[in-house]
């Protein structure tokens, strides 16, 4: 994915709210890269360091931050903010699932959006588009 180019003229008529989640998916797309080289050299019995993960991590928490506050619950907040400030690997996995789960409710990184047909519903299909 390509960093949004603030110079660029078209950025200019591009609504705040896609600009904010194509850095939102950069980010994210950050996170997995930074666990995926963890996770080789972890694979690979090299020394491994998680902090670059950890520091991406917490730049994704950063875009979500509000939103996380206002959605969730305040024990749930908590927990996902005690989650980021751990530094063992089970804690950071569960804080990117929280936050990959957290972005499919939104709908951001949902692919399986499309409407189930009932083909035994046609009629009622039918009425609903007027036809």
């Amino acid at each position: 994915m390509k960093m949004v180019d603030f110079d660029n003229e078209t950025t200019i008529g591009t609504p705040a709210v896609d600009i904010v989640r194509v850095l939102i998916l950069q980010r994210r797309a950050d996170v997995f890269e930074a666990w995926e080289l963890y996770n080789k050299e972890k694979y690979a019995n090299q020394q491994t360091d998680i902090s670059i993960v950890r520091a991406r991590l917490f730049s994704l928490f950063l875009e979500l931050q509000g939103g996380l506050k206002r959605r969730l619950n305040p024990k749930e907040y908590t927990a996902l903010v005690k989650d980021l400030e751990d530094t063992k690997e089970e804690a950071v996995l569960k804080t990117i699932l929280t936050l990959n789960e957290y972005l499919d409710s939104l709908n951001l990184t949902k692919i399986d959006t499309k409407k189930k047909y009932d083909k035994s519903r046609v009629e009622k299909e039918h009425k609903e588009k007027k036809l």
